[in-house]
């Protein structure tokens, strides 16, 4: 195993299998209900009180408009991604809504984690010999030790020599941040699909206009892709209205992409929810279950299995959790036992 994959190992668990349990039947019930409350205001004698009134939203993550969803199947019968909500508000005989759109799956622009040009140097001594090349590794944030005068640095896993720090870097395209794995520099690129992102800005393709995180280790590092979507509510054509992840452990990094219902074979990605709480990939699964293997609690993928829990299984088995293999880069889902 190479040194990076295995302080990486260390740093998120001691084990190479790691998984978490799956919630209960119960709680998979609370998830998939409509968000929405409704408060009856209580009027006074000569002086109308507002009443407020909140419904789910049409308006899925990361979106501005106001396309619906119109999948009823979605997360309940009752209707699409709460990820918006509408305030109706009534004084009187006067009616004003008001809509607000969750913006908690937005890419920021932190996507990408480095500490740079502070720290590092003593009495005006370059930390690092002179002149490494991409790939090495560096311990001077200044970047002075490298050749190309960027050290990408991981917190808790060292930095490296590269050619961005960020996408300002990159003369127009994105910077596509280290991978861990593989100790590989980060890399500028044509903002093409798949390619490293910290904003939309620098994402060139038609087809995958939108930077979207798509693997994070909380405090340490967070890549983001160019992909064709964010949410379902980037995905209009019907036959393709799921927004699931493509997963490359191996490459650290990966994208996401509109795909229709049943698609995605067992031990592939799939979405495991919005920044509410909501389930959307168990629908993107051939198997009908998205899974959530996590590492230590830190990082979470969801993956397609045969299972949600003992109910979905023969009399007498169980359903194993999903876990994500750190040693041979593979993920692999729920399974009955």
């Amino acid at each position: 195993m190479k040194p990076h994959r295995c302080l990486l190992v260390t740093l998120l668990g001691s084990e190479l299998l790691a998984c978490a349990p799956k919630s209960s039947a119960s709680d998979s019930a609370s998830e998939s209900g409509t968000m929405g409350t409704t408060s009856d205001g209580v009027s006074t004698t000569g002086t109308p009180t507002p009443t407020t009134t909140m419904s789910p939203a049409t308006t899925d993550l990361g979106s501005t408009g106001t396309a619906t969803d119109g999948d009823p199947t979605f997360g309940s019968t009752a209707g699409p991604d709460p990820t918006t909500s509408t305030t109706t508000t009534t004084t009187g005989t006067e009616t004003t809504s008001t809509t607000t759109t969750a913006a908690c799956d937005m890419v920021s622009a932190t996507a990408a984690t480095s500490v740079t040009g502070t720290g590092g140097t003593t009495d005006g001594q370059c930390m690092d010999e002179p002149g490494l090349p991409n790939d090495s590794a560096c311990t001077d944030a200044s970047g002075c030790g490298c050749a190309s005068g960027k050290c990408f640095i991981v917190p808790a896993l060292g930095g490296f020599c590269g050619e961005c720090l960020g996408d300002e870097d990159c003369g127009g395209g994105g910077c596509t941040v280290p991978n861990v794995i593989g100790a590989v520099g980060s890399r500028c690129n044509k903002g093409g699909p798949g390619d490293g992102c910290m904003s939309d800005a620098v994402c060139q393709d038609p087809s995958a206009p939108l930077c979207k995180p798509v693997i994070e280790v909380p405090g340490i590092i967070t890549v983001a892709t160019c992909g064709a979507c964010r949410s379902n509510a980037d995905c209009p054509d019907p036959a393709l209205h799921n927004c699931s992840p493509d997963y490359d452990l191996a490459g650290f990094t990966g994208q996401y992409s509109c795909k229709a219902d049943g698609s995605v074979a067992n031990n592939l990605g799939c979405n495991l929810g919005d920044c509410l709480g909501e389930p959307l990939g168990d629908r993107v699964c051939a198997s009908g279950s998205c899974g959530e293997a996590n590492i230590m609690g830190l990082v979470k993928l969801g993956v397609c299995g045969e299972c949600d829990g003992p109910g979905d299984c023969q009399a007498g088995r169980s359903c194993a959790d999903p876990v994500v293999d750190l040693q041979s880069s593979e993920l692999f889902g729920s399974f009955c036992q």
